[in-house]
């Protein structure tokens, strides 16, 4: 069975997203069980299954075949996963500050996440795209796209306004 590049691309994109996912889930699902180990026991020796992670293993080799933009994003996301282990591994801080630097951590990258799983949406998007433009849709000659007569900026103050008022 051969395998295409774009096939290869595909199956290390889908794995690499699935591991930013099951990672993230497990930093934040778990937190209250690995902060309570941490701070009744004192021990460090959980935090390796909390943060275990297949992307210390992608190389570079892979990580070529992927947009310049994903790989910023990707490395965003799993430096800041990086800088959480290290802090739990290594900190001497009461049990309270470690749980407000820990909530600071989630917040962080939820925020990456998020930004993590659009670029991913976006690289998948791309490969799907040539697909999408083979399947051709025929209009009516006269069929033109109507403008909207108001301008982003009206619109936006009308949602900013509804928003705000209720």
């Amino acid at each position: 069975m051969k395998i295409s590049q774009e096939q290869i691309i595909s199956r290390l994109i889908t794995l690499i997203r699935l591991d930013a996912k099951n990672l993230f889930e497990r930093i934040k699902t778990r937190e209250v069980e690995y902060l309570t180990i941490f701070s009744l026991k004192r021990t460090r020796s959980h935090f390796p299954s909390v943060f275990r992670s297949r992307y210390k293993k992608v190389g570079i080799g892979d990580l070529k075949y992927l947009s310049p933009e994903l790989i910023v994003v990707l490395n965003d996301f799993y430096e800041t996963v990086d800088k959480m282990e290290w802090y739990l591994t290594s900190t001497e801080d009461m049990p309270q500050t470690v749980d407000d630097r820990v909530h600071y951590f989630i917040k962080e990258l939820t925020r990456k996440y998020d930004l993590l799983m659009l670029y991913f949406d976006g690289e998948t998007e791309d490969e799907t795209e040539p697909e999408a433009l083979l399947e051709e849709i025929d209009l009516p000659e006269e069929f033109e796209l109507e403008e909207s007569e108001e301008s982003f900026e009206e619109l936006s103050d009308e949602v900013l306004n509804d928003l705000t008022s209720s």
